[in-house]
């Protein structure tokens, strides 16, 4: 079956793999699986031990980002307690409720990791020579021009948040252009992949707009190898209408579908949610400890105890003609070491599940060698290297669909189709500067590395320009010119000189 715009319903359309999240099987004994138990000589049916899923929604991936709506914030998980006085009258005693940001942190130390560095660029097919650098050269400044770099930087981070995200490139009025799309802005996405390939056939965006009167509009953008078109359902006094095409069907002008589409499938702190959860508790409880505790309790013991207190009722002095009459203050039991503990080792094993390593504390004021920092971050490193090789396709995609429609814009898409360009995501690690640039010296020095690719070594590493060993070459043939012509104009007046001596003898 052909997946195509004109083969797929808008309903049908609007079918996508759901969230989801393993939990425990329910044994009645303990064991890893459903299978009864046998010997080496026993076959199993393993279609018997069906795994279950918990299923979510991105809406819960966002709630689990935002600080202000996590769990320990929810009357349901975490209760007030409620009591009653002589009169019968309920009260409710408001908790302590302490959330933490771990989300946030793990996101933003897991994207950093993977794409702090700009997108490596390098030739890997079609012109040779001087053509081909300056067509590399042409493409990464086409790049920087049309700001691909943070297309590439919103979806991989709407990803880690929401699970999947995509970058829509199109063509407007022979210019290449771009969007992100994704749940964190308010887009359903619908991926339909071919059979065969498993490439990128059919790709639905879902999104939905008001007017001043109340009225709702879902619109439903969908692309495919060839086409684009859009339809709509308008909701009004809750009465739905079925879907009609709000524009026609037309072409987008692109050799494929123009969408890179990546699914994570989780947020970047899936790992550690649970943790987090049993921070948040155990803080929570900390703080109403320390609340409960934090002024001492006055006591008393005896008969006819006459307090006298200030206006805010503070006891200023406590009289009693009992003579057996006691007064003191409860000291309540040291809690906090037990409370450290517990919240230490919480704490090191969120940021460990999620390998996201915590700014180590530096005591030292000299440069740190490079092998030091990755031992360091180690562990942020190793997962960034594995999440590059997640999203190369996406990157290869990205790559492709910028690489077509920008040799479009500049008219030259014959020449682009030639030319071949591998993107690749370089895993960030703070580096000493000097010793970067030392190493390239010393590499080009020794004669093992060319000046030309220290030069694009320099640019990934944030030193000059797109074309710079263009202009690294133009100077040095600007300089042999100015040499030559010193040469000249120096060598003439001799030549003069010696000539007239000769007519003299």
């Amino acid at each position: 079956m052909s997946t195509t715009i004109d083969s797929l319903t808008p309903d049908k359309i609007r079918v996508k793999e759901a969230f989801k999240r393993l939990i425990p099987a329910n044994l009645a004994s303990p064991g890893l699986s459903q299978l009864p138990r046998g010997n080496q000589n026993s076959r199993a049916n393993y279609s018997v031990d069906p795994i279950q899923y918990e299923l979510l929604t991105q809406a819960d991936f966002l709630r689990e980002y935002d600080v202000n709506s996590h769990l320990i914030n929810s009357m349901k998980y975490y209760p007030n307690p409620f009591s009653k006085d002589s009169d019968n009258k309920v009260y409710q005693k408001i908790k302590s409720r302490v959330a933490v940001g771990f989300q946030s942190r793990i996101h933003t130390k897991r994207l950093t990791a993977l794409i702090g560095n700009n997108v490596n660029h390098r030739l890997i097919r079609g012109f040779k020579g001087e053509d081909a650098q300056n067509w590399l050269a042409d493409f990464r400044e086409g790049w920087e021009e049309k700001s691909v770099e943070v297309a590439i930087h919103e979806a991989i981070s709407a990803d880690g948040k929401v699970g999947d995200a995509a970058i829509c490139f199109y063509l407007n009025k022979n210019k290449v252009g771009w969007r992100t799309f994704s749940f964190e802005n308010g887009d359903i996405l619908y991926p339909h992949y071919n059979r065969f390939t498993g490439e990128l056939a059919l790709f639905g965006r879902e999104y939905t707009e008001g007017d001043p009167d109340g009225e709702q509009t879902t619109f439903l953008d969908v692309w495919d190898d060839t086409s684009y078109i859009r339809y709509k359902k308008t909701l009004k006094n809750n009465e739905k209408k079925e879907w009609e095409i709000d524009e026609p069907k037309r072409p987008h002008n692109f050799p494929m579908c123009p969408i890179a589409y990546h699914r994570y499938g989780a947020p970047f702190w899936s790992p550690s949610q649970s943790l987090i959860d049993n921070y948040e508790m155990a803080l929570s409880q900390f703080a109403e400890n320390n609340a409960v505790y934090a002024l001492r309790i006055l006591y008393t013991i005896g008969e006819e105890m006459e307090v006298i207190s200030d206006f805010d009722g503070t006891p200023q002095r406590i009289d009693s003609s009992d003579p057996n009459a006691k007064i003191g203050f409860l000291e309540p039991a040291d809690a906090a070491k037990s409370f450290e503990t517990q919240l230490f080792a919480l704490e090191r094993n969120i940021m460990r599940s999620s390998f996201a390593v915590e700014t180590p504390e530096i005591k030292s004021g000299a440069d740190m060698s490079s092998l030091t920092v990755k031992m360091l971050f180690a562990d942020s490193y190793l997962k960034a290297l594995e999440d590059s090789m997640n999203y190369q396709m996406f990157l290869d995609r990205a790559t492709e669909l910028f690489k077509y429609g920008y040799g479009v814009e500049v008219r030259h898409r014959s020449d682009y189709n030639r030319f071949r360009v591998k993107a690749e995501l370089l895993p960030f690690v703070f580096m000493s500067e000097s010793e970067t640039v030392a190493a390239l010296v010393q590499l080009v020095g020794s004669g093992v590395l060319s000046k030309q690719t220290a030069s694009e070594l320099a640019y990934n590493a944030g030193y000059g320009v797109a074309d710079e060993w263009s202009r690294v070459k133009n100077e040095v043939h600007d300089e042999m010119v100015a040499e030559a012509q010193v040469q000249k104009a120096t060598k003439q007046p001799t030549n003069v000189v010696s000539s007239t001596r000769q007519n003299q003898q």
